[in-house]
């Protein structure tokens, strides 16, 4: 497997990429031979060409590239600078805004009070967020109440109708207007989002968008804590993810790598600006469970290795076996998954 966080690449300061059927590495271990786990020296050097040929060609500011199988890492490099404007060399223990890659975060969260019972897959979400009751379809630009309640279930596969808007200058514009990046609190936020026309019934189809930033307040509303809150007792401080949060320490920062975005018409990366929040960075105000932590690549690694496990590390127990296999399962109606096929996010 190769992992491989990135300062920037199109959209997105990070770039996870998976390659083969291997599995993760605890990061705490020692790197051993790529012969010793059957792996070939000479193609794992094609990694290392391709991380500098990135950085050379300006696709990247910096990249950490992590490569394991079976459990044991065989390489862990660091390759250019923290970013467009600084020109500190990247580390291993950089830290990254990871962005979509805290939904399964969110989700193992989620999963941890299901299995203490605290909530059903099928209950309404509207149970644990009274604000979402009543919520609209845009159904071919006419709105309608939904035909369906809103379920847990429908936010874990996103089937929930909750679309980022991609390609969609209409909707995209509700989004901007209605400020959801912005939002101050989860309880805004919550308030601003029911606003927000749905793309279709509950159960009806999948969307790739903000079901699991409501998963994630659901998980405030049932546990009384904030997300991070949560998280930082309930996985990263029994995983031994020491680096990754919602908020960066203050004495951290020095460690955290610059945003940047693609500029199309100019054809190059531009560092995104604007966007710390006091008193230390933040993706957004609110601890957003669709976007919003910052991690390195060895924290991310222990959380992975845990559900490669199947649910322990280090004789730490997040999830069952059971429940863990069955949310890696597709969840989707074949009617569904072949409706998606070929689509681009949304």
């Amino acid at each position: 497997m190769i992992f491989r966080f990135a300062s920037s690449i199109n959209r997105s300061p990070l770039a996870l990429i998976f390659i083969g059927l291997l599995s993760l590495p605890s990061f705490a271990e020692e790197v051993v031979p790529a012969q010793a786990v059957g792996i070939s020296a000479e193609r794992l050097k094609r990694v290392d060409a391709l991380s500098q040929r990135y950085v050379g060609e300006g696709r990247v500011a910096g990249m950490v590239t992590l490569v394991s199988r079976h459990g044991k890492l065989v390489q862990a490099r660091a390759e250019g600078a923290l970013g467009m404007d600084n020109p500190l060399p990247m580390q291993i223990d950089t830290l990254f805004r990871i962005y979509s890659m805290t939904k399964a975060v969110t989700a193992v969260a989620a999963l941890i009070l299901y299995e203490e019972g605290a909530f059903h897959l099928d209950d309404p979400v509207e149970k644990f967020l009274p604000a979402l009751a009543g919520l609209q379809v845009d159904d071919d630009g006419v709105l309608r109440d939904v035909k369906v309640p809103m379920t847990m279930h429908h936010l874990f596969t996103h089937m929930a109708g909750l679309s980022y808007g991609y390609g969609d200058a209409e909707h995209t514009a509700r989004i901007k207007a209605l400020d959801l990046a912005g939002s101050p609190d989860t309880a805004t936020y919550i308030k601003r989002l029911a606003k927000l026309p749905l793309k279709h019934d509950p159960g009806a189809g999948w969307r790739y968008g903000f079901a699991t930033d409501v998963l994630g307040a659901v998980v405030e509303a049932i546990s009384g804590q904030r997300l991070g809150a949560f998280m930082a007792e309930r996985i990263f401080a029994r995983l031994g993810m020491t680096d990754t949060f919602f908020e960066v320490p203050e004495d951290k920062l020095h460690r955290l790598a610059s945003n940047h975005f693609w500029n199309k018409g100019a054809n190059t990366m531009a560092v995104v600006s604007g966007l710390p929040f006091e008193p230390g960075y933040r993706v957004s105000k609110f601890d957003a469970g669709g976007a919003g932590l910052i991690s390195t690549a060895g924290d991310y690694l222990k959380f992975l290795e845990m559900l490669r496990r199947g649910g322990e590390i280090d004789g730490e127990w997040l999830l069952s076996p059971k429940l863990l296999k069955y949310m890696t399962q597709d969840h989707l109606p074949k009617s569904i998954t072949d409706a998606n096929i070929g689509q681009d996010h949304d």
